[in-house]
């Protein structure tokens, strides 16, 4: 047998191809998201960057609301995944809660993301995508709570405070996000940022104080 022939990788499952399909599909999705916003993304253009037949994206996704809301979920999960990595490539003894705020922060800033906060607006007057993204926003939030509950395991004894003060910290980095788009460059956005740090880091240690003192 050729040498060539040997090294010839196995042929993939139809299960492989179909998961690669729908891959290229929801990253296209993102991408026309992200350059050219939810109006002028349509299940043709999304075909079309992706390389694949508009019948092909419709066995995939029938609907553009079930493909809008499988491409934030996409997004979701990687940008979850690259949180994880971020935070645990911290240093040993990091200021741990503005080291998070400052994490997330910079996940607020990715395009796509963006994109994402312009669904939420149009979810608001179409009943179709509201009701395709708002399961997919709660189950993301609750895995960023997980994921705060496994970082900060300290802070979940008692109360709620680590879940309220999540809930302050991410309406915050989201309204500043949505003014980022109108103000990229707004000199105040550090010092918002500063503040929102501070404020986190204070009500959080207000409970363990509390405790400690009892």
């Amino acid at each position: 047998m050729p040498a060539a022939r040997a090294r010839r990788a196995p042929r993939r499952t139809q299960e492989q191809r179909s998961s690669q399909t729908r891959g290229r599909i929801l990253d296209a999705a993102l991408e026309c998201l992200a350059s050219r916003g939810y109006a002028a993304t349509t299940t043709l253009e999304v075909a079309e960057r992706a390389g694949v037949s508009r019948g092909a994206q419709l066995h995939h996704f029938p609907t553009r609301s079930a493909l809008v809301s499988a491409a934030v979920q996409h997004l979701f999960t990687a940008l979850r995944s690259e949180y994880d990595a971020a935070f645990g490539r911290l240093p040993p003894g990091a200021e741990r809660v503005g080291a998070a705020i400052d994490l997330l922060w910079k996940i607020f800033q990715d395009e796509r993301l963006a994109a994402v906060l312009e669904l939420y607006v149009a979810a608001r007057t179409d009943a179709e995508l509201r009701a395709e993204i708002a399961p997919v926003e709660a189950a993301h939030h609750a895995h960023i709570l997980r994921l705060a509950r496994a970082y900060f395991p300290e802070l979940t004894a008692g109360g709620t405070a680590l879940e309220d003060v999540l809930d302050l910290v991410l309406d915050a980095l989201q309204g500043m996000a949505i003014r980022r788009l109108v103000r990229p460059n707004d000199p105040s956005t550090e010092r918002a940022l500063a503040r929102i740090k501070a404020l986190a880091t204070a009500a959080l240690a207000a409970p363990r104080a509390e405790r400690k003192a009892r």
